[in-house]
């Protein structure tokens, strides 16, 4: 996908954010593989133990970002979990500072401020994952 192929509105959301840097890296360590890029300070990888599940998520959320999914509820990023999302900023060195979520029919748009701790960027991601229980959202509301 072209950035030309996007909304207006995901355009600017891409220049404003920095996506397209995050976007860079994914494809770098696409081209690389994540053995090359352990020792890469574009990455958090070192001491970092990559097991298969990792490389499946890895496989899995790397073309999504690629394909500049994540920016809105339009195109959010799927399949990658609330852990494995964690997981996977955190190769980047981003870090969440706020979580909203919007619950749907049988599933929640999870929407995630991550700053990158390094440049201190930060972008709105979204990730839409399986419902998340009442419980779940209780043990976290503020109170």
């Amino acid at each position: 996908m072209d950035f030309e192929d996007l909304s207006e509105k995901e355009q600017k959301l891409v220049v404003s954010s920095k996506y397209h840097l995050f976007r860079d890296k994914c494809i770098k360590l696409k081209e690389k593989g994540v053995d090359a890029c352990v020792d890469d300070d574009d990455f958090d990888l070192k001491g970092v133990n990559i097991t298969e599940d990792a490389r499946d998520l890895i496989d899995l959320a790397v073309p999504q970002i690629i394909n500049y999914k994540g920016l809105t509820f339009d195109r959010p990023l799927e399949g990658l979990s609330i852990g494995g999302f964690y997981y996977f900023m955190y190769l980047f060195y981003f870090e969440r500072r706020r979580q909203l979520a919007s619950r749907f029919e049988g599933y929640t748009m999870d929407s995630m401020l991550m700053k990158q701790s390094i440049t201190g960027d930060e972008m709105w991601l979204v990730n839409k994952v399986d419902k998340i229980p009442d419980e779940v959202i209780e043990k976290y509301k503020n109170k």
